[in-house]
């Protein structure tokens, strides 16, 4: 039986995992393995707390990530977990009921038992072999022996007749030459592939065989008793929690005022900074109190009452500093973004919180078992986490963030995968993108369409058959990519043209989005000026000149909606008597109004007020 379970499962891995990357194959990995292991110790009456089997919810949910999303954030820490699932819930299944600490001893000894017991796996496959054989054929060892001795002779003896022969007849010779012709179209990387699949699937299949055969063994650690100390330890017990939470005390006092409550310190102070330089710090101190609170309780061997108050009063405390760090966290967050990391602080200090929940039952009551019950909020955490789609978040958060600081894209394209490709169109159809953003997104839109490829049935994920399904259009999408470049580029020179106008040209306004004029004066001479008469339109995207005229230099010019203009032009630099020119066509044909009595005074000639039609 064991033999048997174990081959299955070591072809089964080759099957699914040898040169494929890991999709679907994972969860009918850990399906196979876990029934071919759970039928085994059914057979064989070891099963003794079944309380175990509830590990294989965590471990098929861990195992169908694989499947489902296509991100990489998981997919190594992924593999130890599931295996480490694995072996502590067998540890539990063929133990009687105990602390965690007991299973957990449990499991790395059955671990390393495994792998140095290998040899125990081949002992008893050859023992079975010369069992069944001496069963079925009745043939002794020393016979086994002779027929291997035999086997050897003929091989070698007709081996060499056979090359003599060829060599003496070509006819004889050319029978032969298809096996010739085979050893020639060997490909050395193809064997050295089969080679090395071969010995992976023996070397799995005595690991497997050993794991089953250690399974039938008890493994239970006594748990030691606690020596009683006569209470030498309590009064630095005391001291130090008292003093903790003093410390604390003041602490939590200004993380309410200068956090919380936001009360004013100084003009230059930046929140944002503030909370940059702590939630690290605030996340490992409450981890250190953490540890302190569970030593602190474990060696109070009088139950006193006072060491029991002072650590409610330290879990209190551990609390808000863990509420101070998720704070800070986010202030930093909403100015920077959102990362990995930072959403793993958030998640760590989450799970930390909720595991105060059976440490505060543990230091009302040293017998429960608060580590078994850390473990289950830890893997609950650890799946959640899985669930999430981190990824996504992520790139959702940060491209949808209205904020100074720019969206860093360049993290982004190191994060992309097939689960935020729709995040990413979706951001792609809103009016308020801008030609940057556009190209960015367009880019990693690209990279994720160019990495799909056909899957095979063991590689099989949803995520990415999803993308498959698309069917993404490379070369449009190239050119959609060129073309939103050359927008850039004529975005950037428009650009260029009206902080260059803000600076140097002599008239420069917005009149609606279809319309912005700009006059730049191009050459003076002689009390005489050029001007370049420029107009931007569809929000400032095309850009036209409509005319270069000559004017005197103190002259203005004004336009209005629909291409309508003015220009004062003055018959002499004195500005004593001027002509006004109308437009009709943004600056490209002007035309002379004819006055009652032939002249047009200008009632304000200060060409400061550059601009304005006086």
């Amino acid at each position: 039986m064991e033999i048997v379970g174990s081959i299955i499962l070591s072809i089964s891995q080759s099957i699914l995992f040898y040169g494929k990357e890991i999709g679907i194959s994972m969860l009918l990995f850990a399906i196979i393995c876990n029934g071919i292991g759970f039928y085994i110790l059914h057979k064989k009456n070891k099963i003794q707390n079944r309380a175990g089997m509830l590990l294989i919810i965590p471990i098929l949910l861990l195992s169908s990530t694989y499947f489902i999303f296509a991100n990489k954030t998981f997919y190594i820490a992924n593999i130890f977990v599931i295996l480490l699932l694995d072996l502590i819930m067998y540890v539990i299944l063929i133990n009687k009921k105990e602390y965690l600490t007991s299973y957990l001893y449990g499991t790395f000894k059955l671990a390393t038992d495994t792998i140095t017991g290998y040899k125990e796996g081949i002992d008893y496959s050859k023992r079975k072999v010369k069992e069944h054989i001496t069963v079925n054929n009745n043939i002794s060892k020393e016979n086994i022996k002779k027929i291997a001795i035999s086997l050897l002779i003929v091989v070698v003896v007709v081996g060499i007749v056979l090359i003599l022969l060829a060599s003496a007849d070509m006819i004889f010779a050319n029978l032969f030459s298809g096996i010739g012709n085979l050893l020639k179209n060997i490909n050395i990387g193809t064997t050295f592939s089969f080679i090395m699949r071969i010995a992976i699937i023996v070397i799995t299949y005595f690991l497997f065989l050993s794991l089953i055969l250690k399974l039938q063994k008890e493994y239970k650690r006594e748990e030691k008793e606690l020596k009683d100390s006569n209470g030498k330890y309590n009064f630095t017990i005391k001291l130090l929690l008292i003093t903790l939470n003093i410390v604390y005390l003041v602490f939590c006092f200004i993380q309410v005022q200068s956090l919380f409550a936001k009360i004013h310190i100084s003009e230059s102070f930046d929140y944002a900074n503030y909370a940059r330089t702590g939630f690290f710090q605030l996340m490992f101190v409450s981890l250190i109190n953490f540890g302190i609170i569970i030593v602190s309780n474990r060696y109070n061997e009088k139950r006193e009452n006072i060491i029991k108050i002072l650590n409610l009063l330290l879990v209190l405390f551990t609390i808000i500093i863990a509420i101070s760090s998720m704070y800070r966290m986010h202030m930093y967050e909403m100015e920077y973004g959102l990362t990995y990391l930072r959403i793993f602080v958030y998640i760590i200090l989450v799970t930390e919180i909720v595991a105060f929940v059976p440490v505060i039952i543990y230091i009302l009551n040293e017998k429960f078992d608060f580590m078994k019950w850390c473990f289950i909020v830890g893997i609950s955490a650890y799946c959640i986490t899985n669930y999430m789609n981190i990824e996504n978040i992520i790139v959702s958060k940060n491209i949808n963030r209205d904020n100074a600081h720019p969206i860093d894209y360049e993290y982004i394209s190191n994060i992309i995968s097939e689960d935020s490709y729709e995040t990413l169109e979706e951001k792609l159809q809103k009016e308020d993108i801008t030609g940057k953003e556009k190209l960015a997104i367009l880019n990693n839109i690209l990279r994720v369409a160019s990495n799909t490829k056909d899957l095979s049935w063991q590689e099989f994920n949803i995520s990415k058959y999803k993308m498959k399904k698309r069917d993404v259009d490379i070369q449009k999408l190239n050119i959609e990519i060129e073309e939103t470049r050359k927008e850039i580029k004529e975005e950037e020179k428009i650009n260029e043209i009206i902080s260059k106008g803000s600076k140097s040209y002599i008239y420069n306004e917005v009149i609606n989005e279809d319309e912005n004029y700009l006059v730049e004066q191009v050459d003076a001479v002689m009390g005489t000026a050029v001007w370049k008469i420029s107009k931007l339109t569809d929000n400032g995207k095309n850009y036209s000149i409509t005319n270069t005229i000559e004017v005197t230099t103190p002259s203005k010019i004004k336009f209005f909606e629909n291409g309508l203009g003015f220009i004062e032009k003055p018959t002499s630099i004195y500005c004593g008597k001027s002509e006004l020119l109308i437009t009709h066509d943004s600056g490209k044909n002007f035309e002379t109004i004819k006055f009652p009595d032939g002249v047009f005074t200008l009632s304000n000639p200060d060409r400061r007020k550059v601009g304005k039609l006086l």
